[in-house]
């Protein structure tokens, strides 16, 4: 298939743009930045122009080009919807456009907000504490809205927190890269509360997997509307991830507790039934294997740097 990926230059982008291309896919990137890994063509997708003329001649989009920082979309709401809903719009108009039927996207559980109960189902109720949250349920929405008005085949997938070699975030502000680093150069690690909440750590790998597999459902059940939920559906307190780096990196974490943060669950994960049964998939790697090969990748890469 001849395959388009938006955002195709970060963290997820590039283990996905891999994978396919292994699979005998032909792969165009289209990013702000590029990368050293393949071809990139630079553009906004906020650029309707530029997506009317880059987006087509395609099978499928995925559509991963968005803004991710929760804390940030707060100070900056504004700019989360000009990137993640007007964004959203330059490319499946440009889609409608050139006739690019299938949408593939990566949504967030932060459309959920504060759950009434975990853990959470598709179906539960959808109410996001901050505007990036906000912003995916809205490009969800949208979405929706194609599906339906234009005969579109749309795919949202909803995850937490996503983690791996490669993740690399500036200013990195998520947690299992952080708190590698933090123990590596022997530095304060940052925990707000007492460590005990839970939050759904997902591999890499593992929702590369997924996104691979939805792209048989948009080819076999087409002009529909999907929305599932990708869990390992065993969280994992920050006192315990801390634990396990310890015993990997092999060294004791200087832990600085902070006060809880405001709107800040105690548990955070998703039931991914609805994906076991749709996709036929379910997260492989568990978590003392995921940090351990995410561990030796930070610390390869930065013996790398100094010498």
């Amino acid at each position: 298939m001849k395959i388009i990926i938006t955002g195709g230059s970060g963290f997820l982008g590039k283990h996905l743009h891999k994978a396919l291309v292994n699979e005998g896919h032909r792969v165009k990137n289209i990013d702000l930045k590029e990368t050293t890994e393949f071809d990139t063509v630079i553009a906004d997708v906020k650029d309707q122009e530029k997506m009317l003329i880059e987006i087509k001649d395609a099978d499928l989009v995925f559509h991963l080009a968005s803004l991710i920082e929760a804390g940030e979309s707060v100070e900056e709401p504004q700019k989360y919807i000009d990137c993640n809903i007007s964004g959203t719009v330059s490319v499946l108009e440009a889609m409608r456009k050139n006739n690019i039927k299938k949408f593939i996207f990566s949504s967030s559980a932060a459309v959920y907000g504060e759950p009434l109960s975990v853990p959470i189902k598709e179906n539960d109720r959808t109410m996001p504490i901050n505007p990036y949250g906000m912003t995916k349920l809205a490009m969800e929405a949208l979405l929706s809205s194609y599906v339906k008005a234009y005969n579109f085949t749309g795919i949202a997938l909803r995850y937490f927190n996503l983690y791996g070699p490669g993740e690399d975030h500036q200013p990195e502000t998520h947690a299992i890269p952080r708190f590698i680093k933090q123990i590596h150069e022997d530095k304060q690690v940052t925990v707000w509360g007492n460590g005990q909440h839970k939050r759904d750590y997902i591999y890499i790998d593992d929702i590369v997997s997924a996104h691979l597999r939805s792209i048989d459902l948009a080819q076999n059940q087409v002009a529909q509307y999907h929305y599932m939920n990708l869990s390992t559906q065993k969280p994992n307190s920050v006192s315990e991830i801390i634990q396990l780096l310890e015993d990997i990196m092999k060294k004791t974490a200087n832990i600085q507790n902070f006060p809880d943060r405001p709107g800040d669950p105690l548990i955070l994960t998703a039931d991914a039934s609805k994906a076991k049964k749709v996709l036929d998939w379910e997260s492989k790697v568990d978590i003392k294997t995921g940090l351990k090969q995410t561990v030796d990748y930070f610390i390869k890469l930065w013996e790398s740097k100094s010498s």
